[in-house]
């Protein structure tokens, strides 16, 4: 029996007393079961602890309400592309927020996610100008865009919002959304 897998009740009693106190903590050895490593998403348990960090910290930069995107829909300044709609509207906050939308006329729920994670890494790797709220739609060509091609649209989009910082190195920079 692995001491790092919780027992259940109808396994030995005393192997399961032992497992339950509070403290005793499983024997590993240094190593990870497999089972307790894709429970937490993978990687060491210091790995993890920085992927929950960055994950509140993320949650932050989305656009998450209705009334947050009903906000940019209403008063937002409209520009497109061949593959993308980005609609933007300058908030009071020192970072910038991001919406994307994916309608299903771009395929099933894999494409649909495919095409919002290439988006996320394309706007990732820009450097923006803080304090706006953004929103940016994929037409139904994204679906068949590759990475490159993206991320030349939605750079080409915040270049022409003026949303792109002038100065690579500005101490004002954004990097993740």
């Amino acid at each position: 029996m692995c001491p790092s897998v919780p027992t259940s009740p109808r396994s030995d009693a005393a192997s399961a007393d032992t497992a339950l106190w509070a403290g005793i903590e499983p024997a590993t050895d240094g190593r990870y079961s497999s089972a307790d490593s894709s429970r937490g998403g993978g990687g060491s348990p210091f790995e993890r602890a920085d992927r929950r960090a960055n994950a509140v910290v993320r949650k932050q930069l989305r656009l998450r309400r209705r009334k947050e995107f009903d906000t940019v829909f209403k008063r937002g300044q409209l520009l497109t592309s061949r593959l993308l709609v980005l609609r933007s509207v300058p908030n009071q906050l020192q970072h910038n927020r991001y919406g994307f939308v994916t309608s299903k006329r771009l395929g099933n729920a894999v494409v649909r996610n495919r095409v919002r994670r290439r988006l996320r890494e394309g706007i990732r790797r820009l450097t923006t100008r803080p304090g706006w709220d953004i929103v940016i739609s994929a037409r139904a060509p994204a679906a068949q865009a590759d990475f490159h091609q993206l991320k030349a649209a939605v750079a080409n989009l915040f270049a022409r919002a003026g949303i792109l910082s002038d100065d690579p190195n500005a101490s004002g920079k954004e990097k993740h959304p």
